[in-house]
């Protein structure tokens, strides 16, 4: 096992592993793609096969490596976790230890030197460079809570040769399906090989380079559409950086993220569980912060025409009073869910309890007992009511006051950016 070591310290030496393999099976693939394509007929069961395995391999990732593992924004099933890691190792980009190490970093440093992909050093390096250099030994502090499991320890120790088994099984049974040896290593190996590891790679280069930033403008994180169709949903990136404890990605219905339904539709079933998801107020507070940089941004590109300190002024007292706003509506919110939840279970809790007094008893007591409990459920009744409709009554006027602030807000924005939308604009009211 790798010893713990200081993740600040970096080594640019050439990785001569990553080196030959990265660069081997790419000029593999260049030299037997076009013998292959040439001497044979690509078969639908090999187009249709490798897609599959295209796919499998690319919702490992997204659904193992990154968002269960990585960030651990959802629980799962052993027999799930086994699946994602089977086809995470396929997928041939190194164990769940050091991708999770990785990627633990970008979090934690992104856009910087000590972030391991920084993309403003340049496309190349964020996508492919920064694998054929020497990077720290794995920290152990850094994923302690997956360093401690012995199955990950397992593949971690074991990887390489997990990673031959692994696609040598891959490649039997396309082989099997497909009666093309050849075809099954050079379209089902190497090919497929080569399009999970561009599309990942893309999400560190292109999904930091090209697109929008609807909810921060801290970092160089985008959205971008096209890239989540070829990752399975990673493309909302932007979103992730801002928000990397939600197990979705999309969080909007009409988002391209299909992980995300996986993972809902497990824990549907009961084979997830402990789903993350940042509630949606937590969001527009988050835009209201965005739009307020890029105002106050805006207002000091304009201080030649315009009184700053007036427009700044204003725009601060806006933000502060709907930031403000929209915590007192949270905090109303969740109290008034939670006395609903908890009025709910002392009821059942004070009904199962009498009922188990008067199945002791039985006696001519019996009901006098079922009078006291029946009046003393419809005093708890009646109190609960009316603290739910006092939280209810709180709840909507907050929602209204949120509402009208939301409004001049935005007409703020539109007036002060010049543009028809704010970041608010984003997220479902």
């Amino acid at each position: 096992m790798p010893t713990a070591s200081n993740e600040t310290t970096r080594s640019w030496s050439i990785d001569w592993t990553n080196v030959l393999f990265l660069g081997g099976y790419h000029l593999l693939l260049l030299a037997l793609l076009p013998v292959y394509l040439i001497q044979h007929d690509v078969s639908a069961s090999l187009v249709w096969g490798t897609a599959a395995i295209w796919t499998l391999c690319l919702l490992a990732i997204t659904m193992g490596y990154h968002r269960l593992y990585a960030h651990v924004t959802y629980r799962v099933h052993p027999a799930i976790e086994m699946f994602l890691t089977f086809w995470g190792t396929v997928a041939t980009q190194g164990s769940i230890f050091s991708w999770s190490h990785d990627h633990r970093i970008h979090h934690r440093h992104v856009d910087t030197d000590l972030d391991p992909y920084s993309a403003p050093k340049g496309f190349w390096h964020s996508h492919v460079i920064w694998m054929l250099k020497k990077r720290p030994e794995i920290n152990p502090r850094i994923i302690q809570d997956l360093w401690k499991r012995p199955s990950l320890q397992f593949q971690h120790a074991n990887y390489a040769i997990l990673m031959v088994a692994a696609n040598g099984i891959v490649w039997a049974g396309l082989w099997a399906v497909t009666g093309d040896p050849f075809g099954a290593f050079v379209i089902g190996i190497l090919l497929r090989m080569f399009l999970v590891h561009h599309c990942t790679w893309f999400i560190n280069s292109l999904a930091h380079m090209w697109g929008s930033q609807p909810y921060s403008t801290e970092h160089t994180a985008v959205n971008n559409f096209i890239l989540s169709i070829l990752t399975f949903g990673e493309g909302y990136h932007n979103y992730h950086h801002t928000f990397a404890g939600d197990y979705r990605n999309g969080v909007r219905w009409w988002q391209f993220d299909p992980a995300k339904i996986v993972i809902w539709s497990l824990s549907k079933i009961g084979l997830a569980h402990d789903l993350k998801r940042v509630n949606k107020l937590t969001i527009k507070r988050r835009l209201v912060a965005a739009d307020r940089h890029l105002m106050m941004e805006r207002i000091e590109e304009l201080k030649h025409r315009i009184d700053v300190e007036a427009w700044s002024t204003r725009v601060e007292e806006a933000a502060a009073s709907l930031t403000a706003n929209l915590n007192g509506l949270k905090t109303a919110t969740d109290k008034f869910q939670r006395m609903k939840d908890e009025g709910f279970e002392q009821l059942r809790s004070a009904k199962d309890d009498k009922v188990n007094e008067m199945r002791v008893a039985r006696d001519a007591k019996l009901q006098e007992m079922r009078n006291a409990r029946d009046g003393k459920l419809q005093l708890m009744r009646e109190r609960r009511d009316e603290e739910l409709e006092l939280m209810q009554k709180r709840v909507e006027e907050l929602k209204a006051t949120v509402a009208e602030e939301m409004k001049e807000w935005k007409e703020m924005v539109t007036l002060v950016l010049e543009t028809p939308e704010s970041r608010l604009a984003s997220v479902p009211a």
